[in-house]
């Protein structure tokens, strides 16, 4: 056998075996069973407020979740929407418990 022949044979195997996985697979476009899992979407490099282009090091994740440049990388400059406020109250409740000491019996 040539390298021709061998390329031939291997090729139509090749598509023999895509076309049954195709088939295998079951297409959730039409069907709508499935929704596919959400891929991780690529992390945004431009400012949430301002869409000024950031780069890899200049843009400042805020924790409620956009990304920003270094004039609005403050909480009060972005007019941020996350409750810093309750978060602390919650955190300090949880750290610090209420301990009731035993009553003191008086003699």
């Amino acid at each position: 056998m040539d390298m021709y022949m061998i390329w031939c044979k291997l090729k139509c195997l090749i598509c023999t075996v895509v076309a049954e996985a195709s088939l295998s697979v079951p297409d959730t476009a039409s069907g709508g069973e499935e929704k596919p899992a959400d891929a991780p979407r690529p992390k945004k490099n431009r400012c949430y407020q301002c869409r000024k282009k950031v780069g890899l090091t200049a843009g400042f994740d805020c924790r409620c979740g956009n990304m920003f440049c270094a004039l609005h990388r403050y909480s009060d400059k972005h007019n941020c929407p996350y409750d810093y406020k309750a978060e602390a109250a919650m955190k300090i409740r949880k750290e610090n418990p209420i301990i009731v000491a035993e009553k003191i019996q008086r003699i």
